[in-house]
Order: structure tokens, then sequence, then C-alpha cells
């Protein structure tokens, strides 16, 4: 889709570009944590979030793991496992390293699923960025027909982070 009139937007120390087509979101029970910059299209039914989890955050999630894990991985899996709880019926893509473009080491992966049985289901399209000592959580949220063409724009958001 390509989002048009792109902003550059700070957030806990980093920087990242979006499209000014997105506006201010005080709904956040889509997030995990209370300090998380939350935006939406209201038009296109569309939510952004990005949220930060300190060392001592990933290091306290690390330990509810039974395996040996990476910080990183901890606080990306994590994620992953409570967003698929949140959900009535989901499938998962495989997680995956972000592309070269992206400037810094992290995590991709893809929710599909619905809150309800009746409701049409929507997609998560979640990434993790390992950026200094701390953990973002980068998510694009919407209708699960319309997000084929925005896999490319998160991919371009992710890209555009400088910290």
């Amino acid at each position: 889709m390509d989002f048009p009139d792109l902003q550059r937007e700070y957030y806990e120390g980093i920087t990242y570009m979006l499209s000014n087509m997105f506006g201010y979101d005080y709904d956040d029970d889509y997030v995990l944590t209370d300090d998380a910059d939350t935006k939406s299209i209201y038009d296109m039914d569309l939510n952004f979030s990005v949220e930060v989890f300190s060392s001592y955050d990933a290091e306290l999630i690390q330990y509810g793991f039974d395996n040996e894990i990476s910080p990183l991985d901890a606080v990306h899996n994590n994620y992953i496992h409570k967003r698929q709880e949140s959900l009535y019926d989901y499938t998962t893509s495989i997680k995956k390293e972000v592309p070269e473009s992206v400037g810094y080491p992290g995590y991709i992966q893809v929710v599909h699923g619905s809150n309800y049985s009746y409701e049409d289901g929507s997609s998560y399209f979640t990434a993790t960025l390992e950026i200094g000592d701390r953990y973002f959580v980068f998510q694009l949220i919407g209708k699960r027909e319309n997000m084929g063409y925005l896999h490319d724009d998160f991919v371009d958001i992710l890209s555009s982070v400088e910290g």
C-alpha cells in the first residue's frame, strides 16, 4: 500500500517513520505494558503500537521459560504467547529474523485470529528489536483481509528505526 506522508515519531529514545494518517489512540488494550505508544487509523480499523521492555524486564520474562533462552527470544516469544492466549482461535507464522534492512537484531512474526468465534479475524504483525539493552515490540493490527497489503509497510517502519 505504501503509507503516505511519513513523519518521524519519537518514543523512549528511538525514532521511526510513520504516516501522519495515524492519530493518537487512547485505547491500549492490545499492548502488554502501561507505557506504550499507540496510534490508529480509525477509517481503516488499523492499530499501531510500540512498547519497550528493559533488560530487567527481559530477565524476569526469561525465568518463565523452562529452557535457556536469550532475552530477545524471551521477550518476543512471551509477547506472541500472550497474543495467542488473547484470541479464541489463531494461527501463527514461523518466527523469522527481521530483514537485513532493519538496523537491529530482532524477530518478526504474524498471528492471525479472532477474539470471538463469530468475529472476523484480525492479523497481528509483531516484531521485537533489540536496541542497546532494551527490547522494543512493534505491532501493526488490522482486519486480516486487508493486512496482506501492509506487510511491506510494517517492514518499512521497522527499517526506519533509529536509536
